[in-house]
């Protein structure tokens, strides 16, 4: 569950320049973050929730961070102008999201930093600058590193729907197969076993249908395809009607 600030932190605890980077950084990347995906930051130091609320509480008093409510009364962290020029966030990445930006972002962290699995995402500067052979204007802003699988890449796509046609998922995948391997180098890294597609929706019943329906689609097959189902996912879109 996504955890609240707290309203005491213990005045003994300090916080360096350096754990203040690391949570900057994180945040770019993710364009937000929540207490428990701080907490598995080397910037806590181990200390836990309790050491990611130190940090966020430092970087608000310095007017690096501020938050807006995600759902209810938990609440997500962003970037502000002075945080994210402090990072040199060459891109537009400070501010509060928008309502569909707010629940792609909180998928892709809770995805990436929450699941148990650490994956890392990707932006377009990783890509340009670690996989220069796969960058290209326009790419699309879901590509992710996973480290436990002999350094797969994959690219993840959000389905936000609470039920909505699970055929029309199907041909968005398809459609992200195709364009993907019409390219030389995501061809290669494919072949290799290197790369893979994620679907992150809300319900496990919806995950299961979607593979289910894969089962009988077996062009799909010429890219691992992984269905994750999200229900932490649920309250946000809720909050949002």
């Amino acid at each position: 569950m996504v955890n609240q600030m707290p309203t005491r932190i213990p005045s003994n605890e300090s916080v360096s320049d350096g754990m203040i980077e690391i949570l900057l950084e994180h945040i770019a990347r993710y364009r937000m973050t929540v207490p428990a995906a701080v907490a598995t930051l080397p910037s806590t130091n181990g200390r836990g929730l309790a050491g990611a609320k130190l940090v966020l509480r430092e970087c608000r008093q310095q007017s690096l961070v501020d938050s807006a409510p995600l759902h209810g009364r938990s609440r997500y962290w962003f970037l502000t102008a002075s945080g994210a020029n402090r990072c040199s966030v060459t891109v537009n990445r400070d501010g509060p999201l928008s309502e569909t930006a707010k629940i792609r972002a909180f998928a892709l962290l809770h995805f990436c930093c929450l699941s148990g699995q650490p994956r890392l995402r990707l932006t377009a500067d990783d890509i340009r600058q670690n996989f220069p052979d796969l960058y290209r204007p326009g790419l699309p802003t879901g590509y992710y590193y996973d480290p436990a699988h002999s350094g797969r890449l994959g690219l993840a796509r959000v389905d936000a729907s609470q039920g909505g046609r699970w055929d029309r998922v199907i041909e968005t995948l398809r459609s992200d197969i195709t364009d993907h391997l019409r390219q030389p180098s995501f061809k290669r890294l494919a072949e290799a076993g290197r790369f893979e597609i994620t679907l992150l929706t809300v319900f496990p019943e919806k995950a299961d249908r979607i593979r289910t329906a894969l089962a009988r689609h077996r062009d799909l097959d010429r890219v691992p395809i992984r269905i994750e189902s999200v229900p932490d996912l649920l309250p946000v879109i809720l909050s949002l009607r």
